[in-house]
């Protein structure tokens, strides 16, 4: 009980000094990545307080909230009497610039005194190395460059000192200590907060430490503070972007948090996050900004009670927020009950979506798991509207222990409908009728999750969209791909492509233009095929496949089709098409793209021949905009259509 006390007494201090000192949550050295400092999960023994065993965590967020890993577990409890430097204890959570490198600050007591420990992680919070201990309250800023760290204290003529080993070892760089908020992008750039709450607030902006700074007001409808939620900066994506929040506390006990966002250094600032009316008894939300830029989240920790065993956990719930606070991408919510990340987790995001009048095509993400995931068996549940289609029972290939097995499955009134490895599943040629799935994990120790979220799409008669009927492909090189695909026509307009390779989604940002290119691929057969998604929701039937056999080092043959001819090549401007050496009558349009599939050039001949000039020997077109680089031009004449390589110089 005196330890718990003498912890809150300590939280309580360290606030009314700089509430970023004690942060739990970090952002990572890479975009869409953070971490967290958090309880996790506690067991009672008799009541409240006291713990049989309280579990704290380190946690690893990526993919802007829709993973998070425990990194790092410590039971509290039990280790409360082993010695400070052989035991982390993760309090504070900080972090640079370097991939994978996080800090964490702990304050404990130790023969009397309150001591501050600085621990370095280089595996992304799995293992810790105890860098230096101090007497005292200690503040450590991590800057945004590789293995920098300061290091000050709450004395003011303690000085402040540098390490750039990565807290190995420490030099005075300054007579006088200095407290802060937040690190710019400059290595002796940071941004401190201060004032009397509830009114008069000023952000503090150095590139000396200090040594000198600019001094910006704060307007109290951007800052208020209160003893709930301690106000805080945090600089954006971009240099001269700063954040700050704070929570503005009502006479009856209610408030709001607020995150106002700038673009001058903190000198005109606007709303961009505002909550619904607390009260002293609801999760307070945290803000934190990501490293690109308009990116941001809110991190609420919600207590879960348990009754067996009698104790609690916390839920984590993230909103994940693009374009400075207009568009709220997502909210992923993890529960991190007492097995979390120790047993095969199950898909709990499964979402579906309708193609065309007659497939359905399923996505999810891969569970939060330290096993590995060997493949996902894909159920299927049909109320058919017409009384004459029954559902239909697919043999299945499955591999277990070397042997093939062909197996009839059927889970109830659920049908097994597919098997894969990846995080997609196209259900094609249904019926009308209204349809529910459900996903199950099977992981490679041979355990098996529960069932996924169920999700229902109904398949009705409607105006189809169209899917691509001409997709083909062109080997460039002894190992790259490029596919070449026309829009449909269709009466809806299409909103972008999907890429699958082997059945398995090659793009995760539909694709506007009709190419795609498929690079340093190894040796073995692909099958590709493309799915057209259209501007009302509907996802077509996929398109027709097209097989392409990679082998490296072996010599290609030709294919008996007709060849172009581009010259010269290189080119500065001026390019010379030909058709196996005949006229320009044979050539039907040109087009020309860059490397990563984009339309630079627009389509020739256009309606005032522009860049299209006749010649007896074969076409000429003028290509002197673009940038020097690497170019393909697809060439479509009568009886097929050909690429080349072409590079401008």
């Amino acid at each position: 009980m005196k330890r718990i006390l003498l912890l809150l007494i300590i939280l309580l201090a360290a606030n009314t000094i700089s509430f970023s000192q004690n942060r739990s949550i970090a952002r990572g050295a890479a975009h869409a990545e953070l971490y967290l400092s958090t309880h996790w999960h506690t067991i009672y023994y008799y009541g409240m307080p006291f713990d049989s065993c309280r579990h704290h965590a380190v946690c690893r967020v990526t993919e802007n909230g829709k993973k998070l890993a425990i990194q790092y577990d410590i039971d509290i409890i039990a280790e409360q009497y082993n010695s400070p430097d052989s035991i982390m204890y993760p309090y504070a959570i900080l972090a640079d610039a370097t991939p994978g490198v996080i800090y964490a600050k702990t304050y404990y007591v130790k023969g009397s005194y309150f001591h501050t420990s600085l621990w370095v992680s280089f595996d992304y919070g799995k293992n810790w190395m105890h860098k230096e201990e101090n007497v005292g309250q200690r503040h450590y800023y991590p800057p945004n460059f590789d293995g920098t760290i300061y290091r000050t204290s709450s004395n003011a003529w303690d000085g402040a000192f540098r390490s750039d080993n990565y807290g190995t070892s420490f030099t005075l760089v300054s007579n006088i200590s200095f407290n802060a908020n937040e690190s710019g992008f400059d290595i002796c750039e940071f941004f401190f907060i201060t004032g009397d709450a509830p009114y008069s607030f000023k952000l503090y902006h150095t590139y000396d430490l200090f040594q000198t700074n600019t001094v910006i007001p704060i307007d109290s409808q951007f800052m208020y503070g209160t003893m709930w939620i301690s106000p805080d900066v945090y600089r954006g994506g971009l240099p001269g972007e700063v954040y700050i929040s704070s929570m503005f506390y009502e006479e009856s006990g209610k408030g709001t948090y607020k995150v106002s966002f700038s673009a001058d250094t903190g000198h005109t600032f606007r709303h961009v996050y505002v909550s619904e009316i607390l009260t002293p008894f609801s999760t307070f939300p945290v803000f934190m900004s990501d490293r690109e830029p308009g990116v941001f989240y809110i991190i609420r920790c919600l207590t879960v009670y348990d009754t067996d065993p009698w104790g609690e956990h916390t839920k984590i719930c993230i909103e994940y927020y693009r374009d400075y606070g207009e568009t709220l991408v997502g909210t992923y919510c993890h529960d991190l009950h007492k097995n979390y990340g120790k047993t095969c987790e199950a898909v709990n995001d499964l979402a579906a979506e309708k193609c065309g009048n007659s497939c359905v095509l399923l996505t999810w993400s891969e569970p939060e798991s330290s096993l590995p995931v060997e493949e996902y068996w894909v159920y299927r549940k049909a109320e058919s509207k017409d009384k004459n289609y029954e559902l239909r029972i697919t043999n299945y290939e499955v591999i277990e222990s070397g042997k093939q097995i062909i197996e009839n499955r059927i889970e109830g009134e659920y049908e097994l409908v597919g098997v894969t490895m990846g995080t997609t599943f196209l259900d094609e040629d249904l019926q009308v009728g209204e349809y529910e799935y459900y996903v199950v994990a099977h992981y490679e120790m041979g355990c098996v999750a529960d069932s996924s979220n169920h999700v229902t799409e109904i398949i009705s008669v409607e105006e189809p969209c169209v899917p691509v009927n001409d997709l083909v492909s062109e080997k460039l090189d002894a190992n790259t791909v490029l596919l070449i695909w026309s829009e449909p026509e269709s009466n809806l307009q299409v909103e972008g492509y999907s890429v699958f390779r082997n059945s398995l989604l090659q793009n995760s940002v539909l694709l506007t233009d009709t190419v795609f290119l498929d690079e340093n691929l190894p040796n073995g057969s692909y099958e590709y095929y493309v799915v057209a998604h259209y501007e009302n929701g509907c996802v077509a039937d996929s398109s027709n496949h097209v097989i392409i056999e990679i082998e490296v080092g072996i010599k290609e043959k030709g294919d008996g089709r007709k060849e172009i001819v581009l010259f010269p090549n290189p080119t500065t401007g001026e390019l010379r098409i030909e058709v196996a050496g005949q006229a320009r009558n044979d050539v039907l349009s040109v087009e020309v793209f860059d490397v990563y599939g984009r339309k630079v050039g627009g389509k020739f001949p256009s309606n005032v021949l522009e860049g299209w000039q006749p010649q007896a020997d074969g076409v000429v077109i003028d290509l002197t905009v673009l940038h020097p680089g690497i170019y393909f031009v697809r060439v479509s004449f009568d009886g097929g259509i050909s690429v080349k390589k072409l590079v401008k110089q």
